[in-house]
């Protein structure tokens, strides 16, 4: 699928919506809102002053738009309620692009599709097709520095597939059953925040996504043996406070999952996912697939039906007391 996307070079038409643009908001929600902040440093990387808004924000809490402004909306099947509310509130209308899936209603010369419709509500193909759009929207419009290894990339999520027999043994190491802490910093957030969604949603567990200098600045203090953390070992600037992180996390005895190229130095961690080498700003595509393996074999290991949304009980009549 990645392989295709590459191949599939992007439409200048498309292109030239967002060409010259000072500013550029990209906006979504949930995973497409994760996609988002991934674009927000794929695009700043190519030289553009980028801003990944929540839909609802940006449609509720509007920055101060400017004629000169962009729109890079993310909407896995562009259905959504504050998506389509977020292009209809955007004034500059022939400056707005939209990564979707195919078949989505959202139709014209500034739509981008990924992969064919997911039948499961917990959105993993089409998250990775966003961001290898994004990665080719950055392309287009500067020349970041990753740019030869985005090429590298197929490859890479081959080989983090190839570590589910891995995922399978971390789950011995590591509890599932209590708060799960999802930890990363600067691109490997968005990471986090992904596999903490992903575990909520396909399994059912209690997760929090932190931003790796916030826990330590007092959620830290609630953790304890009981619970688990989930770490991005990303070689970057914020490896050295993620080291910083596990031995504290050590010392107090929570279990700890490393997942990503650096995780074999993370010496005080329970287990250890080591995904290949990339490009940091280019890792999300990457590391974002083992935490996807793991919310599908705890979902399995608990008996729950990963593909269902809970669309039972009282869970099911909750769901009728809103529109998404």
């Amino acid at each position: 699928m990645v392989e295709r996307l590459l191949r599939d070079a992007l439409p200048p038409p498309a292109l030239s919506r967002l060409s010259g643009r000072s500013r550029i908001f990209l906006v979504g929600t949930g995973t497409s809102y994760h996609g988002a902040l991934v674009g927000q440093y794929l695009m700043r990387s190519a030289g553009v002053d980028a801003w990944a808004i929540p839909a609802f924000e940006f449609v509720n809490y509007p920055p101060r738009i400017k004629s000169d402004d962009g729109l890079l909306l993310l909407s896995h099947r562009g259905t959504k309620r504050f998506s389509q509310a977020a292009l209809d509130a955007f004034d500059n209308r022939d400056h707005w692009l939209a990564i979707t899936g195919e078949g989505s209603p959202l139709q014209g010369p500034g739509v981008i599709t990924t992969v064919a419709q997911e039948r499961s509500p917990v959105h993993t193909a089409s998250h990775t097709g966003a961001m290898v759009r994004l990665a080719q929207l950055a392309l287009a419009v500067g020349s970041p520095p990753w740019e030869v290894e985005l090429a590298r990339v197929p490859g890479a999520i081959r080989a983090a597939l190839a570590l589910r027999p891995q995922v399978i043994q971390a789950m011995d190491r590591v509890h599932f059953r209590r708060v799960v802490h999802f930890v990363g910093g600067g691109p490997a957030y968005a990471t986090a925040l992904e596999g903490a969604l992903k575990l909520r949603e396909a399994a059912y567990v209690s997760t929090e996504g932190h931003d790796v200098e916030s826990i330590l600045h007092g959620p830290l203090i609630s953790l304890n043996a009981e619970d688990s953390a989930v770490v991005m070992a990303q070689p970057g600037a914020s490896l050295e406070r993620t080291a910083e992180l596990t031995a504290a996390l050590h010392e107090i005895g929570t279990p700890t999952l490393a997942v990503g190229p650096a995780a074999a130095g993370l010496t005080d961690t329970t287990a250890r996912l080591e995904t290949p080498a990339i490009d940091e700003l280019l890792a999300p595509i990457v590391n974002v697939v083992p935490l996807q393996c793991l919310a599908l074999e705890v979902s399995r290991h608990l008996g729950v039906d990963a593909d269902s949304f809970r669309k039972e009980g009282r869970y099911a009549a909750a769901q009728t007391k809103f529109s998404l």
